[in-house]
């Protein structure tokens, strides 16, 4: 196994991480602009506000993906696990 495996194993990692922490960012960049908008239409200057309804927002994403994230750390840690004895040295 040369370099360039190595180096294609970390960008497969790279992209993994960025897929399952995709729905997370998105559900409080959403929640965050929508409330955002809300507090400028309403002129209303919460601090928590904004705060809370994301950490409920991640929370609830959290819990909805769970399993598929779960699915695919495990399925891409068998992948890794496979890999090892093929190692030369």
């Amino acid at each position: 196994m040369g370099t360039g495996y190595f180096v294609q194993l970390c960008v497969q990692t790279l992209w993994i991480i960025f897929i399952l922490s995709l729905p997370t960012v998105i559900a409080a960049s959403v929640i965050g602009i929508i409330i955002s908008l809300i507090q400028a239409i309403t002129q209303l200057q919460d601090q928590t506000l904004p705060f809370l309804l994301k950490i409920i927002a991640v929370f609830a994403t959290l819990a909805l993906t769970y399993h598929w994230m779960g699915t695919t750390i495990i399925n891409f840690s068998s992948i890794i696990f496979e890999m090892i004895p093929k190692v030369n040295g």
